[in-house]
């Protein structure tokens, strides 16, 4: 199974005995909200890697490659994340331990040149089209549309071409070539969506946790919530 990225912690020790670092993973290597909530979470205490997608890292954890896997588990007004429901649903040795929820924010990141009148079109995951649609209807309505499984397709489409603008969080215009062209394009901006800490073997859902909008995780106990619904 490919790895496509990997953030490794050194293993610390405490009295001379050697502790092994909590393997992590999380979808997609640019990480994004999935990779945020990870690393609120486990801080140093875990090696983060990334996965290629939702299955591939599920597939993990229930091979033993990962102890844990972050991945999105419902989006705006609880519509579940299919992919996610889909992957627990093959492989039922893997339950939910905590959920997290995180405050969501989506802007169109491109080259620093492109001008709304030079846009050809723009590349996102279909989901997110429709959390933007609003936005993209009154701004950019005549707009090409198209479709990626990843968000690292858009932002590498986005990076290459002259006239394309990729959805992605405004924290990924860090990435050489692009910049925020428009920030907070969602149509509900107060959208917060949720995650999930998967394990193997784990029934119930043991806590939850809740990241505000500069991605604080704090952590309280939830008594008697369903592991999966």
């Amino acid at each position: 199974m490919k790895v496509t990225v990997s953030e490794s912690q050194e293993d610390t020790s405490h009295e001379g005995v050697i502790h092994a670092a909590l393997r992590v993973g999380y979808p997609g290597h640019l990480g994004g909200y999935s990779r945020e909530c990870a690393s609120k979470l486990y801080a140093t205490d875990a090696n983060l890697s990334a996965y290629a997608g939702i299955e591939e890292v599920v597939m993990a954890l229930a091979e033993g490659e990962i102890d844990a896997a972050v991945v999105p588990w419902s989006r705006g007004h609880q519509q579940p994340v299919r992919a996610t429901h889909d992957a627990l649903a093959a492989w039922p040795g893997i339950r939910v331990e905590r959920r997290l929820f995180r405050a969501i924010s989506l802007s169109l990141l491109g080259p620093p040149e492109l001008t709304p009148s030079k846009v050809q079109r723009i590349v996102a995951r279909e989901a997110l089209f429709d959390e933007c649609n609003a936005w993209l209807e009154q701004n950019l309505p005549h707009v090409e549309r198209v479709e990626c499984l990843h968000m690292a397709d858009a932002l590498d489409m986005a990076e290459k071409r002259h006239d394309t603008l990729a959805i992605a969080p405004p924290s990924l215009a860090r990435r050489p070539g692009l910049v925020c062209l428009a920030p907070r394009i969602e149509d509900d901006p107060g959208r917060v969506s949720q995650f999930a800490v998967l394990k193997r073997d784990e029934s119930s859902v043991r806590g939850q946790g809740i990241a505000g909008d500069q991605g604080d995780v704090q952590q309280c106990s939830v008594a008697g919530e369903p592991g999966r619904r």
